[in-house]
């Protein structure tokens, strides 16, 4: 599967956003080293804003559920809910990119960088997150 499939799928996604708070919608598509994809999408609690998810994390959780643990990519888009135009530039915020590294540390993130599709390594967007395991 390519970079542009992995896109297009999350870009789908986003469609099944619910994004009542901010009206910004976001959709992911993590693929397992199996090949299977699973999809999120931002979903906003409108009355307790912190039970709200990011889609990645909703994939990533989505993936999980279903007993997968070993994951290739990521691929995530977004943008105002009412357009089915994707931002230019969107990369995962701090909890996501922290939630990546607890749960899929050496998963590549594909999203899109001034417009062009980029392929990453969580580390080039988390050079120095928090491991618990190396605190010991």
């Amino acid at each position: 599967m390519t970079n542009e499939d992995l896109i297009t799928i999350a870009k789908n996604a986003r469609k099944n956003a619910v994004a009542t708070n901010t009206g910004y919608s976001v959709g992911a598509a993590l693929i397992t080293k199996s090949g299977t994809v699973y999809i999120g999408a931002n979903i906003e609690e409108y009355s307790i804003i912190g039970l709200s998810n990011c889609a990645e994390r909703v994939a990533i959780q989505n993936a999980l559920s279903h007993g997968e643990r070993d994951f290739s990519a990521i691929a995530i888009v977004g943008g105002k809910a009412s357009s089915d135009e994707i931002d230019d530039t969107l990369v995962p915020c701090g909890v996501c990119l922290q939630y990546i590294l607890d749960m899929c540390k050496d998963v590549d993130i594909i999203t899109y960088v001034s417009g062009t599709i980029i392929n990453k390594k969580l580390s080039e967007f988390l050079p120095y997150g928090f491991e618990l395991d190396k605190q010991n």
